[in-house]
């Protein structure tokens, strides 16, 4: 299978796709991933503990909002001197660190593998299984 640019496969994986060949429906579940593309055989877990990425993305993309949400907080208070409420801006700030991680969470995982694809080209033999695998199918 021919290669795909860099930007090719990180975008595949942001929208929950293959990084490999860009397939549709690569997660059994909303949290869970097949553990092979159904499309090409590619493996999305290559090493154990390989998700422990996933955690740092969507971490990554929470943290963002959140000091997002605290300049935007910032910029109301002092186009008011001061005379704002917390409560919504607590309440958004909860609403983002409890929300956000659930509802990406497959999001980072497809980006992650994605990016580990990028970053980690398929070796031979892990292209051997993934033809095995594929012609299974």
């Amino acid at each position: 299978m021919e290669r795909a640019p860099v930007r090719t496969i990180v975008c595949r994986g942001m929208r929950r796709r293959c990084g490999r060949c860009g397939a549709k429906g690569i997660f059994r579940t909303y949290f869970q991933l097949y553990e092979r593309c159904p499309r090409c055989g590619y493996k999305f877990e290559r090493e154990e503990g390989f998700f422990t990425g996933v955690y740092l993305v969507n971490y990554s993309v929470t943290a963002f909002l959140l000091v997002v949400l605290i300049f935007a907080f910032l910029v109301v208070a002092v186009a008011n001197d001061g005379d704002v409420s917390l409560v919504p801006w607590l309440s958004g700030g909860a609403g983002i660190a409890i929300f956000c991680p659930l509802l990406l969470y497959p999001f980072a995982k497809s980006t992650w593998a994605a990016i580990d694809l990028a970053a980690r080209p398929l070796d031979p033999v892990e292209e051997a299984e993934a033809a095995q695998h594929d012609q299974r199918l």
